[in-house]
């Protein structure tokens, strides 16, 4: 009876075979039979040791693997009759190319299978490369390598490096021409699934393997965890191979002094459900197999964003043009009645325009029913309204004829104008904000909230998110007065001892100091943060707009520092209102807007704010064409104009010039671009987590992207800046660099602009940015490039050893890989070149010794420079615990430092050791094995 085939009458998959209770191979015939693929007979019995013929082991194969790509055509053999029991399995399978059969076209289907020929078939279906250079890891792995058949000699050593051979009773003894039993394809067929169930003593080389190969990524042991990957998602494991935290982050790093950073889903609440001793990977590969069907759809989306690069590249995007305008309820008429405003929208669309920005907050009342003033202070709408929902109106009429809404809160954090107060005021005094002298803080007749107040703060965040919540728009607005405040606030009591908890001292009186101007703008620059993250948690497709005042006049006057909201990626669209009643004066703003304050890819964001009407002040057509003209030269893709009476004057002659010229040609609005510029798909859906080695949250931090600790420091990015935090979470440093580095020896590297620097741990910059190019301190040294030459300076930014390499390494024991004249040589400390360059590569010292390519091999040489180990190696890296890793033609095994093979050549991919163990690739999957080698050194 064949081996594949139905299960033997009356016996369930439970059932273990008389005769194969003390077996050698009696787990792999169990995990075989429990999937269907072998059978018994109907005596219950096995019978492991009789052999099995070619045709039993196609159907074997054909049950095995189903899923095999075809790769050659249907080969009717002559000795297969198309009545043949076997004969559809073994027309599969040679046509996956497990077979080919012999030379005279014949099957031969009942000749039972030798050993060697089982393992060419798997080797050959499974499409694994034969190994070009068979010899050595023969002649290491079998005594009897001479009795391979030359045929087969590449298709073993292959096997070999897969362990798919198992050799029982003696590991060391192939017998290859010996004729297969059914137990030990069992074996085979277990190995080549990477099920588990043969006995690894009896798997050649299997002694070094620590942790089976079974992951999608691995990485080294740090502190006793590796983080590993399968499917799409990472966990870490022990050194046993066991998850301690499961496979279900999106993101990991290694582990750092007890601390790793993972990124999830924001709908695991915790990782109570994440952590696990007892689960294997094999369970978690076949869970991960199982869910994955069902979680491609949603994975698919996310994993497209996570995959984008973090800064978002306009010159990939949908192009998009914003046409805006804002809504009043000052000096308009447009709010009177549901008839005016889709009069008014109805004609803006018909000019050109493809956004409107209606007022929806305005000298505390707001312009829609809203339940939080009602329970605040009493008042559900402006009193002119009441009966009305004028958004609501406003919203529907513009959706018949395709215009955006963007709701305008245009008293942000003013509470009245004129009014010292009004109701709001009346209602919560302690919401005032307060100059030097106590006194409500006034500025321009406009009186204002205390913007630093956590309830002031929670109020008007709570009025954008009721809209938002009730209303179908595209986005919300603020402007200079959201988030502002007159930079002479700052002063009550609360903002007071917040300042002097931090600094120790009492404000300064000057309210224009820059380091209190800056603290005080940072604040606001916190609650935008907080105001973005809270929006796109509730619709991730809402446009976050601002309409500051220009920088730097409004971080000085209203503390809007609008370059930290657009470098932290804080707004989707900015529009700076460049409010100047001449085409010159508005030409310099833009200028200096474009050419110093913002950077390319940020431009596409940048849509100026262009007045067009102030009392009885009107823009001139021609000034208006030209103003829109030259902000398309310079880039920028839109304008919002201010405000909507100035279209319908003198019988609406701006409009008409509008919709002659520039406007002639509709545009639709496309929030999905705008989106697609921005840093939403970093803020939604996933966070990052700082963990213990259990699972256990240690701090949250709320970036865009993270990084580990090193030295009790984490570099941090928001938009398109980087700053630094400590280990409780908090920022040392403002978001204030280009680029940035982890931090070693004390001092980490940073770019500002194109040029580079150093801070230390207190986050003060040490070294000024200065130089064009620059590494990481090393042995108190750091390598630093000057026009198109390398140099060193020390710690306090003094020249070591000046300027004179074309490149420069990092030092390591002593020594630095320099490059002069195309070659690389050695420099110590002192700038002497202690070993000539004569290398073609050179790396870093490790152990005494490193790595150096001489033409196409590499070699290693010791501190005199002397090769120690001749070239010889297609690639090698660094000695780590006694070990290097080297490449030999396609395969990677490692050399003790005397240039011994200790570990032979057979992996795809492996990296260093740390801990003991080394991340090896053999095929698709990661494993570990161990260093029995580094005492023996």
């Amino acid at each position: 009876m064949q081996l594949s085939g139905s299960i033997a009458s009356g016996m369930s998959t439970n059932s273990i075979f008389a005769d194969t209770q003390t077996h050698w191979a009696k787990d792999s015939i169990h995990q075989l039979f429990t999937r269907q693929i072998i059978s018994g007979y109907p005596d219950r019995s096995f019978r492991p040791n009789n052999p099995v013929t070619r045709a039993e082991f196609a159907a074997i194969l054909n049950k095995a693997f189903p899923q095999a790509t075809p790769v050659r055509d249907t080969i009717n053999f002559g000795d297969v009759p198309a009545n043949h029991w076997a004969n559809p399995a073994i027309k599969t399978v040679t046509r996956a190319g497990f077979f080919s059969g012999y030379p005279n076209g014949t099957f031969q289907p009942n000749q039972p299978i030798p050993r060697v020929q089982a393992l060419v078939a798997l080797v050959s279906g499974l499409q694994y490369a034969r190994d070009p250079n068979p010899t050595p890891i023969l002649q290491q792995y079998y005594d009897d390598a001479a009795t391979i058949p030359n045929y087969a000699q590449g298709a073993i050593a292959t096997a070999t490096r897969q362990f798919l051979v198992v050799n029982y009773p003696e590991v060391k003894r192939l017998h290859p021409n010996r004729n297969a039993t059914r137990g030990e394809v069992a074996a085979l067929i277990t190995q080549a699934l990477r099920l588990p169930g043969v006995p690894r003593q009896y798997v050649p080389g299997w002694d070094i393997i620590a942790i089976e190969p079974l992951f999608d990524e691995a990485d080294s042991f740090t502190q006793g965890r590796a983080r590993v990957k399968l499917g799409d998602k990472w966990g870490y494991i022990d050194k046993t191979g066991t998850f301690v935290i499961n496979p279900q982050l999106d993101e990991a790093e290694p582990f750092s002094a007890g601390i790793a950073l993972v990124r999830l889903k924001q709908n695991i609440a915790d990782l109570s459900g994440v952590r696990s001793r007892h689960f294997s990977a094999r369970s978690a590969l076949a869970l991960t197999n199982s869910q994955k069907a069902e979680s491609n759809k949603v994975e698919e989306y996310n994993n497209y964003l996570d995959e984008q690069d973090l800064t978002p590249n306009p010159n990939q995007l949908p192009s998009t043009e914003i046409r805006g305008v804002w809504l009043t309820n000052t000096d308009s008429q447009v709010f009177n009645s549901p008839k005016n405003i889709a009069e008014a929208i109805e004609f803006l669309a018909e000019t050109g325009f493809n956004v409107v920005f209606p007022v929806v907050w305005n000298n505390g009342a707001t312009l829609y029913p809203s339940r939080l003033m009602r329970d605040t202070v009493g008042l559900e709408i402006d009193p002119r309204f009441t009966g009305r929902d004028p958004l609501a109106e406003l919203i529907q009429a513009a959706k018949k004829v395709g215009l955006a809404v963007i709701p305008w809160f245009e008293y942000g954090f003013a509470s009245s104008y004129n009014q010292k107060g009004g109701r709001l005021l009346a209602q919560k005094p302690n919401w005032a904000a307060r100059d030097i002298q106590g006194n409500l803080l006034t500025k321009n007749n406009f009186e204002w909230l205390n913007a630093f107040d956590p309830q002031v703060q929670d109020f008007v965040l709570g009025l954008i998110l009721e809209v938002i919540r009730n209303y179908d728009i595209a986005g919300i607005q603020g402007d200079d007065r959201l988030p502002a405040l007159p930079s002479e606030g700052g002063y009550d009591t609360q903002t007071v001892q917040r300042y002097m908890q931090q600094f120790n001292r009492e404000p300064p009186s000057n309210p224009k100091d820059a380091q209190w101007l800056q603290w005080r703008a940072d604040l606001l620059t916190d609650f935008l943060t907080r105001l973005y993250r809270q929006v796109v948690a509730i619709n991730p497709e809402l446009v976050i707009s601002m309409a500051p005042s220009p920088y730097p006049w409004g971080l000085q006057e209203y503390l809007q520092d609008n370059q930290a909201w657009r470098n932290q990626g804080l707004v989707d669209i900015i529009h700076p209102q460049l409010y100047r009643r001449d085409f010159t004066s508005y030409k310099q703003l833009v200028d200096r807007l474009v050419n110093d304050q913002v950077n390319p890819v940020q431009l596409s964001t940048v849509i100026p704010g262009i007045l067009i009407k102030s009392g009885s002040y009107r823009i001139s057509s021609e000034d208006l064409i030209q103003a829109i003209e030259y902000n398309r030269d310079r880039g920028l893709s839109g304008e919002v104009l201010f405000f909507y009476e100035g279209l319908r004057q003198d019988n609406d002659t701006l409009a008409k010039a509008l919709r002659s010229r520039v406007y002639a040609q509709s545009v639709p609005f496309n929030a999905t671009s705008l989106k697609a510029q921005g840093f939403t798909h970093r803020r939604v859906g996933a966070e990052y987590r700082y963990i213990d080695r259990f699972g256990n949250l240690i701090t949250q931090p709320q970036f865009d992207w993270v990084d580990s600790f090193q030295e009790e420091r984490a570099r941090v990015r928001m938009g398109y800046k980087w700053g630094y935090i400590n280990q409780t979470g908090q920022l040392i440093t403002r978001l204030a660099f280009d680029q940035a580095d982890q931090f070693a020896e004390g001092l980490a590297r940073v770019k500002i602009g194109s040029l580079y620097g150093y801070l230390d741990l207190s986050g003060q910059s040490v070294i000024l940015p200065q130089f064009d190019q620059a590494t990481r301190f090393s042995q108190g040294l750091a390598a630093v490039k000057v026009g198109d030459q390398w140099g060193y300076i020390n710690k306090i930014g003094q020249w070591v050893i000046p300027t004179q390499f074309d490149q420069a390494q990092f030092f390591s024991e002593g020594l630095a890989a320099v490059q002069l004249a195309g070659k690389y040589g050695y420099c110590d400390s002192r700038g002497q070149l202690v070993i000539p360059a004569n290398f073609d590569t050179a790396g870093s010292f490790a152990q005494g010794l490193a790595p150096v390519q001489l033409r196409d091999r590499w070699g290693y040489i010791n501190p005199t420079g002397n090769l120690v180990i001749e070239p010889q190696f297609n690639a090698a890296q660094p000695f780590s615990q006694g070990l290097a890793a080297v490449k030999i033609e396609s395969f990677w095994g490692y050399i003790n430092q005397k240039g011994d093979q200790v570990i032979s050549p057979e992996f795809d991919q492996v990296k260093s050791f740390s801990d003991g163990l080394a991340p090896i690739r053999m095929g698709k999957r990661w494993g570990y094995i161990r260093n029995l080698f580094e005492k023996s050194q």
